[in-house]
């Protein structure tokens, strides 16, 4: 029965985590933080803070788990954990296959427990590599949550030319528009990087069931840590057992030795399947004392050597990642979302939790690969070919469960400049073939334009005179969002791009007239110039 209900719990737990998901969405202002469940993340908690050297408010959920951890045991791991029970079903339906007895590699996720730790403590913030709430979520959100609304669209785009199938499918292609899937397909970068670390995560179990969970996981090592020195509930055995073994095969975690009576109580997940299979019933789980003599507990046989070596790793990695020639030379291309803190403090608080690309309106957001480093692979960037930064939106820093990007209030976001945008000359059409285009200056949402024109009187090889209407960027005025590149009708490379290179550089070799057009309110009234083309006298 108590197998029964975890595994209910465990379900109801992972709609939970997807409901969030799924609310993930523009404007984000839902009562339940999206981010809950990663604020309750104390291995996210404890390696942002060391790494930002700052306190995180949104991190006092953490404390909620902890304390809970702290008399129950490490029951998150098998009650609650969204990628555990993803990987228990995936180990139900795909790898129903031989597995390997239990080993010591059950210690290394306390080795990569204090790497990740030890990499903290010195301004390195690679938590997100393997903590397994950031897995999940950035897994589900920027892979699988894209991969069912293509899979979806393709199923009812068959469907509906069937005729009589199409009445019913197209009512509920309807439903899973309005409630599942996005109207707009989304496209992530590195997705199938993503997808293939989050795939061979579960495909460990082929080795050992719940491979991850026992030997990999450091949120798994932490919270056995913590429940070790106390940890009310504890596991008793009877005089009444007879030693035949199956609490030791069937043990989720491998936490049984061969001497039934003991266990790991790190490893101990409080499944209760020991207690069902149980055939005499000599097993329980009791209120006890901590630090009882009567409760029977096999000790780990962590090696100092290796915590050692996994303490001088942690060190030896933070100089290697830190000093590189992107950082000093930041590639223009990164332009940060909206809100988003100094690069070095964004590196150190950013867990890769793929929310922020998630909840963009337009797909804007997207993870960056090498443009930033090696230590920024995975953090968000604006594409504005992909879809500008929309004016009034600040979906994105409401959804950061570290304070990577600092929430705004919409005023405060239409004031913040996260780039500008800068003409190329040879390609914009105006600039480029004399002919008016004024697409750019029609899509800029500053109220004031920050592209205005300056309208000149040029003559053609065939001695036409015309009257051309050249768009220039306000630089002082431009915020960078993206939508004039976004719309640029120039193809395949736009007009007219959005950097974060500050203003007043060359760029390109372009014209940027901003430091003297931004005196200029100018319309079609004024009166311009004379332009000849090359070549003419």
């Amino acid at each position: 029965m108590l197998r029964i209900i975890r595994r209910v719990v465990q379900i109801l737990f992972l709609l939970f985590f997807l409901f969030l998901l799924l609310r993930t969405v523009f404007p984000a202002d839902f009562f339940i933080p999206v981010d809950f469940i990663l604020r309750l993340d104390p291995l996210v908690a404890i390696a942002t803070m060391f790494a930002s050297r700052t306190l995180i408010v949104k991190f006092t959920y953490s404390i909620i788990l902890v304390v809970l951890t702290i008399f129950i045991g490490r029951f998150f791991c098998g009650w609650l954990c969204p990628l555990g029970t993803t990987i228990d079903i995936a180990d139900r339906l795909f790898f129903k296959r031989p597995k390997i007895k239990n080993t010591k590699l059950r210690n290394l996720k306390y080795y990569i427990l204090l790497f990740f730790i030890v990499g903290a403590i010195f301004s390195l913030q690679l938590i997100w590599l393997a903590d397994p709430l950031s897995i999940v979520t950035r897994s589900y959100e920027t892979v699988l949550y894209p991969y069912f609304g293509y899979v979806t669209r393709a199923v009812f785009d068959a469907l509906y030319h069937i005729k009589g199938v199409n009445v019913v499918s197209e009512a509920v292609y309807g439903l899973f528009r309005q409630h599942l899937i996005l109207q707009q397909q989304t496209i992530t970068r590195l997705h199938l990087l993503f997808f293939t670390f989050f795939v061979g995560i579960l495909v460990l179990s082929i080795l050992q069931r719940r491979f991850w969970c026992r030997n990999l996981c450091p949120l798994g090592a932490l919270l056995g840590l913590i429940s070790k020195p106390f940890g009310f509930l504890r596991r008793t055995v009877s005089d009444k057992c007879i030693d035949c073994g199956k609490c030791q095969r069937e043990c989720g975690l491998g936490a049984i030795p061969e001497d039934p009576k003991q266990y790991w109580q790190q490893e101990c997940t409080e499944c209760m399947t020991c207690v069902n299979i149980c055939p005499v019933n000599a097993i329980n789980f009791k209120v006890k004392q901590p630090f009882s003599d009567k409760i029977e507990k096999a000790s780990l046989d962590l090696s100092k050597r290796s915590f050692i070596r996994s303490a001088i790793s942690g060190i030896a990695v933070v100089p290697l990642l830190k000093l590189n020639y992107a950082k000093r030379d930041m590639n223009e291309t990164v332009i940060r979302p909206p809100g988003a803190l100094p690069e070095e403090e964004f590196l150190d608080k950013c867990i890769r939790c793929g929310k922020c690309i998630k909840v963009c309106p337009t797909n804007g957001l997207q993870p960056t690969f090498l443009e930033s480093g090696v230590e920024g692979i995975g953090t968000p960037i604006l594409v504005p070919k992909v879809g500008q930064c929309e004016y009034v939106c600040v979906s994105c820093t409401r959804v950061c469960p570290t304070n990577a990007i600092k929430e705004l209030t919409e005023e405060e976001k239409k004031k913040v400049k996260i780039g500008t945008a800068r003409i190329d000359t040879s390609r914009c059409i105006p600039w480029s073939e004399y002919e008016d285009c004024l697409v750019c200056e029609e899509q800029c949402p500053i109220p004031t334009k920050a592209i205005k024109f300056e309208i000149r009187d040029i003559v053609t090889f065939a001695g036409e005179v015309r009257r051309i209407k050249f768009p220039v960027v306000l630089k002082d005025k431009c915020i960078g969002c993206g939508i004039c590149e976004n719309k640029c009708p120039v193809k395949p490379k736009a007009a007219i791009l959005v950097t974060s290179q500050s203003p007043g550089k060359r760029w390109n070799g372009g014209i940027n007239y901003a430091s003297d057009v931004s005196k200029m309110e100018t319309d079609s009234s004024q009166s311009i110039g004379h332009v000849k083309l090359p070549g003419q006298k």
